[in-house]
């Protein structure tokens, strides 16, 4: 997804000051909101996270695997003990990882692609310390595959050979601790420098999308929707280099991605998506079904044009069957699949095939999204939070269990409560 800088967040809402020489520290605010499958998490000004949702398997780093925010609002729980200022919350399927200013990745979950990250029991901060041969930018993973983005804009993938970009089928670190292996990996073939990476997996195969300094999008792996027209999987007996951008139409400047959907915001401010979810309405390119089941495999985002958003995309945000943009003014717009009221038109809505021309009714500026599979969040310049569309394990995070289990307008949700 792409991410707004903290600064935007933070310059919207009030410091503290001092008189007389005394230093008075500002109040802590929400600079970044982090979407998860079926929760949610916020990252405040002095580096410290909170989460809330489905708590299975340890997810949410309190050590246990309770839901937070179905009985208790959430405030409750305090904050998440990782042992270090977080930057920012990289969400990887069953796992997260936070990473800090020094660039080192904290990480617990369930485990991916061959190394445990923690057990359920166990805290985030007695999660797996990942350290890389320079300072971690980013890190995400498929289902059998995982990479790094480090702060040379080198990345390193690691797992299944034919997904990692390396141009052979050699699996490479499969099992084995990342501080060992990320220092012995090569870096992948990008032909430049990365500044975003984005990476998951599906039952049809993985992907890594990275985005680049010049404003190239080069995508790999053994999805067939990568989007350069074609149906044979990259990266297996070529490199992303020797292949090239995905033709968008114009250099890009943020990448967003859900299961086997893009989407690439342009610096012109428009929007192209591939994938194969077509059928959804996620693309955003009307009801194509039938004519274009998926897009990427046998044309390209540049053919299919702009998404008719109408007007200009400040930011994109992907998750479960749907897309959101965040418009000028701090409006917002979504749409896709949407049986848990998460596109937030109301209950009636359930599918929308493209961007609608009407603004959610959320109830204040927005500068932030933080899409989950089937719930979203938005926060606003006023430095709350306010949460819809499905709430069975407690996503929305309002603590009450009187609550119907679907909310399908956003205004009809309270703001999340200010925590001490």
């Amino acid at each position: 997804m792409t991410r707004l800088p903290g600064a935007v967040a933070m310059s919207a809402l009030a410091f503290g000051s001092g008189c007389g020489g005394d230093e008075v520290e500002a109040p802590a605010h929400i600079v970044d909101l982090v979407p998860d499958g079926r929760s949610s998490c916020v990252i405040d000004s002095r580096g410290r996270l909170r989460c809330w949702g489905a708590g299975g398997n340890g997810w949410l780093g309190y050590g246990e695997s309770e839901n937070i925010g179905d009985d208790e609002d959430w405030c409750e729980a305090g904050f998440v003990d990782i042992g270090m200022a977080v930057r920012s919350l990289e969400i990887l399927g069953g796992n997260k990882c936070a990473i800090s200013d020094a660039g080192e990745a904290r990480c617990w979950g369930s485990g991916a692609v061959g190394f445990p990250f923690s057990t359920p029991e166990q805290t985030a901060g007695e999660g797996l310390l990942i350290r890389g041969p320079s300072p971690l930018v980013e890190i995400d993973r498929g289902i059998e595959h995982a990479c790094v983005l480090l702060d040379t804009g080198a990345v390193r993938c690691w797992g299944a050979g034919a997904e990692l970009g390396y141009g052979d089928s050699i699996d490479r670190g499969v099992g084995q601790d990342p501080n060992e292996l990320l220092p012995e990996l090569p870096d992948v073939p990008l032909g430049g420098e990365a500044v975003q990476i984005v990476a998951g997996g599906t039952v049809h195969g993985d992907h890594t999308c990275a985005l680049l300094r010049s404003g190239g999008v080069r995508c790999w792996g053994t999805q067939t929707w990568l989007g350069y027209g074609t149906q044979e999987a990259i990266g297996d007996d070529e490199t992303p280099e020797e292949v090239g951008d995905v033709p968008l139409g114009g250099a890009a400047i943020a990448l967003t991605a859900s299961g086997s959907n893009w989407c690439a915001l342009l610096e012109d401010h428009s929007l192209r998506c591939w994938g194969k979810d077509a059928y959804t309405g996620i693309l955003g390119y009307g009801d194509i079904f039938g004519d274009v089941e998926y897009v990427g495999d046998d044309e390209t985002p540049m053919d299919m044009g702009p998404v008719p958003v109408g007007e200009p995309v400040q930011a994109v945000f992907m998750g479960g069957l749907r897309t959101c943009v965040l418009l000028d003014g701090g409006r917002v717009r979504c749409w896709g699949n949407s049986d848990g009221g998460e596109i937030g038109y109301g209950p009636l809505i359930s599918t929308l095939y493209e961007p609608p021309d009407e603004d959610l009714e959320i109830g204040g500026k927005v500068v932030d999204l933080a899409v989950g599979f089937d719930h979203t969040c938005a926060l606003l310049d006023s430095g709350r939070v306010r949460c819809w569309g499905d709430n069975y394990q407690g996503q929305l995070g309002l603590g009450d269990p009187t609550l119907e289990r679907t909310v399908s307008t956003p205004i009809e949700v309270e703001l999340l409560p200010e925590c001490d």
